[in-house]
This record gives C-alpha cells, sequence and structure tokens, in this order.
C-alpha cells in the first residue's frame, strides 16, 4: 500500500496558475494515494476605504463584497476543472479559499501545517526580478521562509517527466533520494539522472608560484584525482540505492544512471546546462543553506537555479 501524500497548491486567476495545476495534475495522475488541495488567498480590498474613496452606498459595498467572493469561488472552480482535465482523480482533489487574505505565502504555510502537507506547489512568479528580490512575490517569499516544507515551482509548460537529482553533500542527498521516491518513482517511463558537480579545487591544490618539476606535477595531478574521486564517492552511494529503488519500484534500470562531472562554467551554469541539454522537466535540489542564520537561508545555487531555470518543476527540498 503507498503512502498518502498531500500536496498543498495555491494558485491565482493567472492563466500560469492554471497551467502550472495543469502540469501538477499530468505528472501525479498515476501517483495514488496522493491528494492535492487547491488554495486562493483573495486579497483584501478593504472595503471600507472603497466607500469613503467612491462614496458608494451600503448596498453598493456589499454588491462588492459578493463580487469579490463570486470572483474566489470562479478562480478556485477554473483551477479544480484544470486538475481534473490533466486526468487527476476528482474524489482526490479539495478547494480552500481564504477571503481578504493579506498573507498568502503565510496563509499556505499555515494551512500546510494544518493539513499535514509535507509539499507546497505553485507557479514561477510572473513578476519582475527586481520585484522578486523585493520580496513581492508569494513565490519568492515561500521559497525563502518555508522551513520543513518542499516547495515545487513550475514554469509550465515542464519540459518533460524525466527527472534530474542535483546531488551536494550527503546529508542533503539523503533527503532529494527520499523525495524522488517518494514522489516520483510512478514514473517507470521517465529518466532519473542523479547528478554531482565536483566543486573548485582548494586552495592546496592550485598551482604554486614557482614552476613543478615533472615528478611533482604528476604527484599534484594523482593527488587531485584522488581528490575528486573521493568527492564523487560520497554521494555514489547515495545514487546506488536510489537507482536500486526505483528500479524496485518498476523503473527500467536502463533509465536510472550517475553522473558526475568537474565544475566548467559554474555550479549553476553546469546544473542548468545538464538540464537543457538533457530534456529534463524536473530539477529535485537542496534548498537551505545550513551555514547562513536567520529566516532567509536560500542557498546562492538554489537561489539562481530559482531565477534562471525555465520550462522545468524545480524542487526545493530543505
Amino acid at each position: 500500500m503507498e503512502m498518502e501524500e498531500k500536496i498543498l497548491f495555491g494558485v491565482d486567476h493567472s492563466e500560469s496558475a492554471r497551467q502550472a495545476v495543469t502540469a501538477a495534475g499530468a505528472l501525479l495522475k498515476d501517483r495514488e494515494g496522493c491528494r492535492i488541495t487547491l488554495f486562493y488567498g483573495a486579497p483584501d480590498p478593504h472595503i471600507p476605504s472603497l466607500y469613503k474613496m467612491f462614496r458608494h452606498t451600503p448596498a453598493a459595498v456589499e454588491e462588492c463584497r459578493k463580487v469579490l467572493n463570486l470572483q474566489e469561488h470562479r478562480v478556485l472552480e477554473k483551477a479544480e476543472a484544470a486538475l481534473i482535465g490533466s486526468g487527476f482523480d476528482a474524489v482526490r482533489v479539495t478547494i480552500r479559499g481564504e477571503g481578504k487574505c493579506h498573507d498568502p505565502a503565510d496563509a499556505l504555510l499555515k494551512l500546510a501545517a494544518a493539513g499535514d502537507s509535507d509539499t507546497i506547489g505553485l507557479a514561477r512568479s510572473s513578476t519582475s526580478r527586481l520585484e522578486r528580490m523585493l520580496l513581492g512575490s508569494v513565490t519568492y517569499r515561500l521559497v525563502h521562509c518555508a522551513d520543513e516544507k518542499a516547495i515545487w515551482v513550475i514554469d509550465p509548460s515542464i519540459a518533460s517527466h524525466d527527472v534530474l537529482v542535483a546531488l551536494g553533500g550527503a546529508a542533503v542527498g539523503r533527503r532529494l533520494l527520499e523525495h524522488v521516491v517518494r514522489y516520483f518513482a510512478h514514473l517507470r517511463e521517465s529518466r532519473f539522472t542523479f547528478f554531482h558537480v565536483v566543486p573548485p579545487l582548494p586552495p592546496q591544490y592550485w598551482d604554486n608560484a614557482r614552476i613543478l618539476s615533472a615528478l611533482e606535477r604528476k604527484a599534484r595531478q594523482e593527488e587531485i584525482a584522488c581528490w575528486i574521486k573521493e568527492n564523487a564517492d560520497k554521494v555514489r552511494e547515495i545514487a546506488d540505492e536510489g537507482k536500486e529503488r526505483l528500479v524496485k519500484a518498476g523503473v527500467r534500470e536502463e533509465n536510472v544512471s550517475f553522473k558526475v562531472q568537474t565544475v566548467e562554467r559554474g555550479m549553476v551554469r553546469d546544473i542548468l546546462a545538464e538540464l537543457a541539454e538533457g530534456h529534463y522537466g524536473i530539477l529535485v535540489m537542496g534548498r537551505r543553506d545550513s551555514r547562513k542564520k536567520g529566516p532567509f537561508r536560500l542557498s546562492s545555487k538554489a537561489n539562481k537555479l530559482l531565477h534562471t531555470g525555465h520550462d522545468a518543476m524545480i524542487c526545493l527540498v530543505n
């Protein structure tokens, strides 16, 4: 019996939100036990201010309230129709609305905690990069402020259902593995690649001020090769376990691989290049940077990928 998964998906009136819901439904329609709750936080129009500004009669103010309530229902109905239209079973869909919602990101976090949803999904923000940097985006705030929740940011339409797992350290790699098996093991025809970019060489392996002899250079090259191997071996064990568990779940063995490379254009650009060149539609990676303190601890790598990744679902796992 499969474990039940509860996903909370934030929507609004935008077409991109409905497209993201459709993409999520198509991805999860065959994942038995998966339930999706659609949430819309209707903005607070501050009716008393509108009354004073436009000198509406009490009847007109009440009519305005009715229109706003109707809009809230329509947003959720359209999102629900898009989800069911993707093939996702209607009995596994729940809709929730909240009127006078001052902070949709906070409302999503509270609802996720109350409903035991481990994952929050939403469309990629359509706001400008400057607005995102100024916390003007629900998406941007969620990926920074969510604590124990995984965040899915969907930029429709996603390229495919093939999965690229950007492995980092062993600790976060273990959590990424669990997330992949838990949510995507039902994609039996998809490709799964556990991808590791070996970071730049540490200072002790940089060229010295003096010219090395042939013997010294050979020894240095052997040391570097050993360091790269040790770095890759730290995550290879996780990739091997991931392959074993995915194959056991029904994924074809030849569709699961482990790829490692030294950094070429930069950690983020190398991941983006692999994502695009391999036509992957799902990127799973770590989100937090444990070295930072305070509420905003999104790693620089995750932050750059969130801003520059396109046509994919970026799964940020804490």
